[in-house]
């Protein structure tokens, strides 16, 4: 008798997964017994509020550009307002770079992009950041960082399921099939919150982050940078030789293309020419000696076969633009990989100057 009951264990707990999975289901338990909120899934959260801020400045007649991109690009976050040459564009903009996040990744970006999107907010002008160095399938902070922290919704992942590779597909597989699991329910939290009426103690990092995202960093007068010529021989190894290295084992480390990433900038691209919005792509620019030591692990010149390869020739909304040519007047860097924040004035005027030859944009 014992031994017949046994054979009805794999249905007794496959019967207690289903009920706990429909029991997910309803929202007041799932908020109940989910897992907090960690920092990817708080940015996502935390931006709906800046769309409807910038749909206020549009409102007042003002053009909104929105920045996205790295720490190359988050250096325009440091500027409360950027002084524009008149001549390159005479019209009242703002510049919201709150989408300018450190050591971020395209997959991140287009979730945030689509957010934008559907929250019913049209920038006037896009500026996407081009870095070699988001495209690694190993680096430390690609895709498969941000993937571990989201709870994304059914639809969200039915959007982005094209875009991975087949061990990623079965994931999301799995997270369609179960909401226990795509929520990370734990039972007895959450019959315990729902007795106190509560929902899942979120991280508190994300007040820290609301913080963060809704007000300007001014830079430091103190860290502007130095003038390439001018570092002395203990700044040159610290700043460029050792940060250089620092960065090369981060981002770099077994460098492979990562087609999930191309996939993503792919994704942001199509989701501008759907909805007509006037994008630049650039590259930023990074110091000579950085430069090089990229160049001898990526084989460089990324920027042009691939952003080539995803972009119409004919394209109305999209324009490109690499810094790292030699085609700026900007000396200064706070270390090899980024240019000081003083240089952000001429990489608006630069960005803009491309943006003019954009029909869509105005």
């Amino acid at each position: 008798m014992t031994h017949n009951k046994i054979y009805f264990y794999p249905f007794i707990l496959k019967f207690f997964v289903f009920t706990i999975d429909k029991i997910a289901c309803i929202p007041d338990f799932r908020e109940a017994a989910r897992r907090p909120y960690k920092s990817g899934q708080n940015i996502l959260i935390g931006f709906p509020k800046v769309w409807e801020e910038n749909k206020r400045l549009q409102s007042d007649k003002i053009n909104v550009t929105v920045v996205t991109g790295s720490s190359r690009s988050d250096i325009f976050h440091e500027w409360e307002n950027i002084p524009v040459n008149k001549n390159t564009y005479n019209q009242p903009i703002y510049f919201e770079t709150r989408l300018a996040l450190k050591a971020s990744e395209y997959f991140l970006y287009y979730l945030l992009l689509k957010s934008m999107v559907n929250g019913g907010f049209k920038p006037n002008l896009l500026f996407i950041e081009f870095s070699e160095e988001m495209l690694n399938e190993n680096n430390v902070y690609s895709y498969k960082t941000k993937w571990k922290e989201l709870m994304l919704t059914e639809r969200e992942l039915i959007d982005i399921y094209p875009v991975f590779n087949l061990k990623y597909k079965l994931d999301i597989l799995t997270r369609l099939l179960f909401v226990s699991y795509n929520y990370h329910i734990r039972p007895i939290q959450g019959i315990s919150n729902l007795i106190k009426g509560e929902r899942a103690a979120d991280d508190t990092y994300f007040i820290a982050l609301s913080s963060y995202l809704n007000k300007k960093r001014p830079f430091n007068p103190n860290n502007t940078g130095i003038e390439i010529d001018n570092f002395t021989p203990k700044e040159y190894e610290e700043r460029i030789v050792n940060y250089s290295r620092s960065q090369e084992q981060l981002l770099l480390n077994n460098f492979l293309i990562s087609e999930t990433e191309v996939g993503f900038l792919k994704k942001i691209i199509d989701l501008a020419e759907e909805n007509n919005i006037p994008t630049v792509i650039w590259e930023p620019q990074v110091h000579p000696y950085y430069k090089e030591r990229r160049k001898s692990i990526t084989g460089g010149n990324l920027f042009d076969t691939i952003s080539e390869r995803l972009i119409e020739k004919d394209s109305k909304n999209i324009r490109r633009i690499s810094l790292n040519r030699g085609n700026t007047n900007c000396r200064l860097y706070t270390d090899s990989s980024h240019v000081s924040p003083l240089c952000v004035p001429e990489i608006v005027d630069k960005l803009l100057q491309t943006a003019k030859e954009i029909p869509n944009f105005q």
